[in-house]
Parts: structure tokens; sequence; C-alpha cells
């Protein structure tokens, strides 16, 4: 009856844990909500994001907690929680808001021949190969040679390309981008992930580990194609730093 008990309170927590993190989603997203409502439509370049962005900042979060509603008060006064949203609500806005989504693609976009003295730096070759498990969660970029294209992967293509160095590794890919062929030399993006239960991974991949590739530049005609919301980490790479990705 004890275990009984502890397994009950365990799950208890469980989901009051996951209740408490919804919330503060929640309040994240209408606060975030509210300051796109309030930036201006005629928005026309990139640099006006930033200004515009701390002006209906002060302006809406000043009166978040009139937003909520009693049961999300309770928890914005709880420790910790206004500085989790704060922390919460660029990436909302870089998600949600299509002004400065809008903005950000278009950009970027446009800045693909960057004047940068590193653009798009890689940091990944066959040698890292023997600590990618020490990798995991990490954004690697690198240049690769397609030698196999198979059965798509969620409706994208699961191919393998040659690093420098000679040895291979495989890409599932969250972009469609029409370059995915053999022989293409490409410049990848994306994550160092686990196979994990992935069955046409397990079908073709004989390691442990892939890359999920969220951007793809064709190395002889420099076309890009990214995935959609990455677009701030796209101009961070484009800028000459490899973005952060989490642990």
């Amino acid at each position: 009856m004890t275990r009984m008990k502890k397994i009950t309170t365990i799950i208890l927590t469980l989901i009051s844990l996951t209740s408490f993190a919804q919330s503060i989603e929640t309040i994240t997203e209408k606060i975030s909500d509210k300051i796109c409502e309030c930036m201006s439509n005629e928005l026309k370049e990139y640099s006006e994001i930033k200004p515009e962005f701390n002006r209906c900042y002060n302006k809406e979060f000043n009166f978040i907690f009139n937003i909520v509603d009693s049961s999300e008060h309770k928890i914005l006064i709880q420790k910790g929680t206004l500085e989790k949203v704060k922390n919460g609500i660029i990436p909302k806005l870089n998600e949600n808001c299509k002004k400065i989504r809008k903005l950000i693609k278009t950009d970027v976009e446009n800045s693909t021949e960057s004047t940068t003295k590193n653009p798009y730096p890689t940091n990944f070759e066959s040698k890292d190969l023997k600590k990618i498990k020490k990798r995991n969660g990490e954004i690697v970029a690198f240049n690769g040679l397609v030698t196999e294209v198979q059965t798509s992967h969620n409706d994208k293509l699961y191919y393998q390309v040659k690093l420098q160095g000679g040895k291979t590794i495989w890409i599932a890919s969250l972009v469609k981008s029409g370059y995915e062929k053999e022989g293409k030399i490409l410049r990848l993006l994306g994550y160092v992930s686990e196979v994990g239960n992935d069955e046409i991974a397990k079908k073709y991949n004989k390691s442990d580990f892939h890359i999920l590739a969220f951007c793809v530049i064709e190395m002889e005609t420099k076309q890009m194609t990214m995935l959609p919301g990455s677009e701030l980490q796209i101009k961070e790479w484009m800028n000459g730093k490899i973005p952060k990705g989490e642990k």
C-alpha cells in the first residue's frame, strides 16, 4: 500500500510539474502575442526590429498581470516565473510573429552573399566522428559530398554524405531543398542526434547518430534552403558564428 501511495505521489507530482510548465508556456504566448500586435506593420528593415520590440516590450510587459487569468496570476508571482517568461518571449516571437519572421527571412535571403570575413563557418569533419556522442544535441556545420540518397524520412530525404577526411554520416533532412542528389556538394547546418527508434534511419544507418539538417546550401550555386523558424540561427551562422544547440 505504501508503495502504491509513493507511485501515486510521483504521478501527481509529474502532472503538477507538466501543468506548471504548460501554464508558463501559455503566459509567454499571451505576452508575446500582445507584443507582436503592438509592433508596427510598417517595419521594412531587419534593423528596425529591436527598437520596435523594446518599445512594445516596455509597453506590454508592464501590464502583464492584466492579460492573465487568476490562476496564471498565482503562477506569475512564484519565484523565478517572471524570469522564465521573459526568457521565452523572444523565441516565441521568432517562432510565431509573422511580422518578425518575414523581416528576418527577407534579410537572410538577401544576405546569402555575405560580406562577413568568414560567413557560414564549419566545425565538423571526419575526425569529429570519434567523439560524436559527446556532441549529441550540438549544432554542427560541415561540407558533405552526397554519396547515397534513400527513402524519405517523414517526407524528407534520408541521405549519406562524405565528410572532409573521407568518412561518412547520414543526414535526416528537415527541409526539402532539391539539392540532395548524388555527386552534389552541400554545406549543412543541423543538430547531432541519436538515431533512436527511427526505423528508416536504422535500416540504412549503421551508426547510432545522424544529423538533423535544418539548412542546406548548394555549394555550386550558393542557393540556400532553410527550415521555417530557423531564420535567426541562419543569420547568426551567416555572420560567422555557429549557433548554439541545447544539450
